[in-house]
């Protein structure tokens, strides 16, 4: 998959809710029985994988350029119906984008549980306050709610996302503390060549160790017992 389309999840989403286009939501009737994704004996949910599916849409508009300004209904509708990217329809590259994030996002997180990570009451309770927040910033409980159907999750499927990233970035300042993110000046040195066109100088030591980190979850998701039906992923359709 081309680089630039492969959708890396940052440590941390932000709880600031964005909704980038009306019509890249993708609720679905889909079945919520099917195993789709199992990682570690979990199921991951419709709604779980759903909200990773628009992630991956939004992400790839923003990236060919289509904005809510710039773009009508009809033109992200032909984007999808005929865009490939390497010989792929573009539907089918955000489901697979979708799946690896969704992959990665919970054997970051069972990688967090493995290494003794928990959350604080205080820690939890800025969780809540920060997603009442978005709640309220959206219009509210059922505006939010409905909202969150229209891209094919569901609130419980947000919140529980929003807290694994917490315990994802705990698990990162963790490793960070104990030096498992050192760079040495030769890597750092290495990653800088490699990236000088891409981000600042400023941003390079951060970036190299987010990328050892990532090596580091690339790691644990080969070790890790997943299960993908491929079948009834493609339930999963952009409406």
């Amino acid at each position: 998959m081309n680089k630039c389309l492969q959708v890396m999840l940052s440590v941390v989403l932000s709880c600031t809710f964005l909704c980038f286009f009306v019509a890249c939501s993708n609720h679905n009737d889909v079945p919520t029985t099917y195993n789709y994704i199992s990682v570690n004996g979990e199921k991951l949910s419709a709604e779980y994988f759903g909200y990773f599916f628009y992630l991956a849409q939004s992400s790839m508009l923003s990236e060919a350029g289509h904005t809510s300004e710039n773009s009508t209904d009809e033109d992200i509708e032909t984007y999808w119906k005929t865009t490939e990217i390497e010989g792929k329809n573009a539907v089918e590259v955000a489901r697979d984008v979708a799946v690896d994030n969704a992959v990665s996002q919970k054997v970051q997180y069972f990688a967090a549980l493995q290494n003794g990570i928990e959350l604080s009451a205080d820690e939890q309770a800025s969780i809540d306050a920060a997603i009442e927040q978005t709640v309220s910033d959206n219009g509210g409980s059922k505006a939010f709610e409905d909202m969150l159907v229209s891209m094919g999750t569901n609130i419980e499927a947000y919140k529980q996302i929003i807290t694994e990233n917490v315990y994802i970035q705990n698990l990162y300042n963790k490793l960070d503390s104990e030096g498992a993110l050192s760079v040495s000046e030769d890597e750092l040195a290495a990653f800088t060549e490699a990236h000088s066109a891409d981000y600042l100088p400023e941003e390079m030591l951060d970036l190299a160790k987010k990328d050892k980190f990532n090596a580091m979850a690339k790691q644990w998701e080969s070790e890790a017992k997943i299960e993908i039906d491929d079948e009834a992923i493609k339930q999963f359709k952009i409406i």
